[in-house]
């Protein structure tokens, strides 16, 4: 009994330590690119807060990573490329939101592990470009508006 609560604590233990030692690993080694214009983003938000407008006239996508920190992604002055756009998202103890307008349409998938994505954006039925959201979330969230969400940023700055 004592040796097994011994493993117990030293598991526990490892399973709070080795993650934000991971992620402070990972946030060393990615290379991120936000610059406004760019057609396909890579963002990493590991132990930060960030904001990033992108105004691509052919959005394409990317992918966004939130460990431990939140990020807002505003793509309201973005155009879509013909063929549409793909976003993959991974968030761990993290929150990303993701500002879309009106006009564009979005499909979201994900693989939720005690979090969840809201979508509430209002983009018309039927052909036209795709905004294509592939999201794992675990212990965090991933938001898709259309307007800029004032209590998200309160709950990310709390």
């Amino acid at each position: 009994m004592r040796r097994s609560m011994k493993v117990l604590g030293i598991a526990t233990l490892a399973a709070i330590v080795i993650p934000p030692v991971m992620a402070a690993i990972v946030k060393r080694r990615i290379v991120v690119v936000d610059d406004p214009d760019v057609d396909e983003v890579r963002l990493a938000t590991i132990f930060d807060g960030e904001e990033v407008e992108n105004r691509s006239p052919e959005f394409r996508g990317g992918t966004a990573i939130c460990w431990y920190g939140g990020q807002k992604l505003d793509l309201r002055g973005a155009t879509l490329a013909p063929e549409g756009a793909a976003l993959r998202v991974r968030c761990l103890f993290g929150g990303l939101q993701v500002l879309v307008p009106e006009t564009w349409r979005v499909k979201v998938r994900v693989v939720p592990v005690f979090g969840g994505v809201e979508d509430h954006s209002s983009g018309p039925e039927g052909e036209g470009p795709l905004l294509s959201i592939e999201a794992v979330v675990a212990f965090g969230g991933v938001s898709i508006e259309t307007e800029d969400d004032e209590a998200w940023q309160m709950t990310r700055s709390a």
